[in-house]
């Protein structure tokens, strides 16, 4: 879009000289033409009068244009993030989180996808009421986002559902070491209690997980760590499940 290349100096540099010149160019032209036609003493006051008001009227304009176009250019970018984060933890959220991952996913590495889902959440919120249910929320993404590879795509999917999506490293023991760094976040998790007026709460999450395959579309991914998540729930909560 036009505004955005006024983020690049230069070209607001050049731009601006290019509408001030334009502007006293043709402002003299068209008076040295009038004048042509008609004829008069004081050629050299209107010649004067020509340079002038552009010269004072054109870069004010210019520069309101830039301000104009800078701002459309802020709040472009500030919508464009609020379209992708989630405003109560500050997370990418379902939609980012998708785009992201299927751009990853299309590289040679493999990718270690996990859902999580956070155990007896309604009792929380129920509790604790709406607001200490959101501090909850918040409390499990900083922890996340702390333990998680610094890398690794952690993203709010909905509810109390969450996402991480990471690449493994090369070798046979690849999938044991990104296993082994999924539990220390549900450890972590674990270990480090929410904390409110009302009290400490402890909070524990169930983990699914699922390697991304050869080929395989980020959908049928995404339902092979549900699946897991599903059976880590099954299994007792506070745990992690594998797809095979």
């Amino acid at each position: 879009m036009l505004w955005n290349r006024t983020s690049n100096p230069a070209r607001l540099i050049a731009a601006g000289i290019l509408v001030v010149g334009l502007s006293i160019g043709g402002s003299m032209a068209a008076t040295h033409a009038m004048f042509q036609t008609n004829g008069t003493i004081y050629y050299r006051d209107a010649m004067l009068v020509a340079f002038c008001i552009p010269a004072l009227v054109a870069p004010p304009s210019f520069l309101y244009y830039v301000w104009v176009a800078r701002r459309m250019e802020q709040l472009n970018a500030q919508l464009d993030r609020l379209a992708r984060q989630d405003p109560l933890t500050g997370l990418d959220n379902r939609r980012s989180f998708v785009e992201q991952a299927s751009t990853r996913l299309k590289g040679r590495a493999a990718h270690m996808l996990v859902m999580v889902d956070l155990d007896h959440f309604k009792h929380i919120n129920d509790s604790l009421g709406h607001a200490g249910g959101d501090l909850a929320l918040q409390h499990a993404a900083a922890v996340m986002t702390a333990a998680a590879p610094q890398d690794a795509l952690v993203a709010r999917l909905g509810g109390e559902e969450f996402g991480l999506l990471f690449a493994l490293q090369t070798g046979e023991t690849a999938s044991q070491s990104g296993e082994a760094m999924v539990d220390a976040i549900r450890q972590r998790l674990e270990a480090l209690p929410l904390i409110t007026p009302a009290g400490l709460t402890r909070m524990t999450a169930s983990f699914g997980i699922a390697i991304s395959r050869a080929d395989e579309s980020l959908d049928h991914l995404l339902c092979r760590a549900d699946n897991a998540l599903y059976a880590a729930k099954n299994a007792g909560r506070n745990r992690l499940a594998v797809a095979g």
